[in-house]
């Protein structure tokens, strides 16, 4: 085999050279019995045929066929709006906002092959860009918006939830949310209820903590506030004559129970963990230790005398009816990680803008397409952005 090539080209036959390199330095080229060059040629042979084939690969590369048009699945698209945008991925859920990705013998979904792009992915991609860009820019929503966290109901919440939470703690739920801009917001806690409606776990006062930040915002009493005979254990709703409570205990156990669990509180722009628990009670009767009573289903029974359970947290805003809070809309704008991310200059005068903004998109182009921009990528862009300052004036 070796004398149909030219050992003075070795790119020209590199797949036969590469197997030649690997048998010289395994040591099993030449055969045994045939005289053999000590260490030093071997290595420097090796070497040679290597450092050859190197060079024709970096003049001529070729890395292979692929699709023309490869799109991002949703765990590339997320990966890069956070190293693009510096988005903690724990605030802005890229995932759940995208259709699923195909995948390729039902297993990996990164083949470009199986990645097709339908409209509805167009408008989802769109849509998922345009509030990344809102968000990581910091421009205000036209109105208050109002965000729901709900914890399933099949969860039980007798126990720390999440290291986010203190210790101590029992239930509720760690919510890692990134607020667009400076601003007044409202923090409303819904208690877990059963299907008929009915607020769990209100036959005794239990605290709940509502906290920004790992800072205690609000401490709230819940339970032991019905009024009347109750209900039947685990008939709650249920309709069966006989078993409904008085008037004053059905009105609280639906609606009373959790009215005016809700904190309005400023909060700045950026990341911020808003997190949401009971207090544990630390003490238990004594004896051995019982199994808790659940009642027939755990999504019927009120669980009058057990635990209560946050059902969903709900953040809204931002509101600006504080005076402290007014004229605040872009004061903090090197304040959050996204924007000082992006905002790599800024400019004093209106004649620095273009070049500040030009050396703005460079490098973001540079981190997006992962490859060196060119003055033709940059003035693409700069087009968008001249476009858009002619039309704000």
């Amino acid at each position: 085999m070796l004398d149909a090539v030219d050992v003075t080209r070795p790119a020209a036959d590199a797949e036969v050279w590469e197997r030649v390199i690997a048998k010289l330095r395994a040591g099993s080229m030449p055969p045994p019995g045939r005289p053999r060059p000590d260490a030093a040629t071997y290595h420097a042979v090796a070497g040679w045929l290597e450092t050859e084939i190197e060079r024709a690969w970096i003049a001529n590369p070729n890395p292979g066929r692929i699709s023309a048009v490869h799109r991002l699945n949703r765990t590339e698209y997320g990966n890069a709006v956070r190293d693009l945008f510096a988005l903690d991925p724990l605030s802005f859920d890229v995932k759940s906002l995208l259709p699923g990705d195909e995948t390729a013998d039902g297993s990996f979904d990164n083949f470009a092959d199986a990645l097709s792009i339908s409209t509805a992915h167009l408008e989802r991609y769109l849509s998922v860009a345009r509030q990344v860009t809102r968000l990581a820019i910091g421009l205000p929503p036209s109105s208050p918006r109002v965000e729901t966290f709900e914890i399933p109901l099949h969860v039980v919440q007798d126990e720390r939830q999440s290291e986010d939470l203190p210790f101590g703690s029992r239930g509720g739920l760690a919510i890692h949310h990134d607020f667009p801009v400076e601003g007044e917001y409202l923090i409303k806690v819904r208690l877990q209820r059963q299907y008929q409606d009915y607020i769990k776990g209100m036959g005794w006062p239990q605290q709940l903590d509502v906290r920004l930040d790992g800072k205690l915002l609000k401490r709230f009493t819940v339970g032991g506030g019905a009024h009347g005979r109750p209900a039947a254990s685990s008939y709650a709703g249920d309709g069966e004559p006989g078993f409904a409570g008085d008037d004053s205990w059905e009105k609280y156990m639906q609606i009373g129970g959790d009215a005016g669990l809700e904190v309005r509180v400023p909060v700045g722009a950026g990341p911020h963990l808003v997190g949401v628990s009971f207090v544990r009670e630390l003490w238990a009767p004594e004896g051995l230790p019982q199994p808790l009573q659940r009642g027939r289903v755990i999504t019927d029974d009120q669980v009058y005398m057990g635990y209560a359970s946050v059902g969903s947290v709900q953040i809204g805003g931002p509101y600006r009816d504080d005076a402290r809070l007014k004229g605040a809309r872009h004061n903090d704008a090197n304040d959050t990680p996204s924007r000082r991310a992006i905002f790599v200059c800024r400019p004093k005068l209106a004649a620095d803008e273009t070049a500040c903004a030009s050396k703005i998109l460079s490098r973001l182009a540079h981190l997006a397409y992962r490859r060196p921009v060119t003055d033709g990528d940059v003035q693409t862009l700069l087009e968008f952005f001249t476009s858009r300052r002619n039309d704000s004036g």
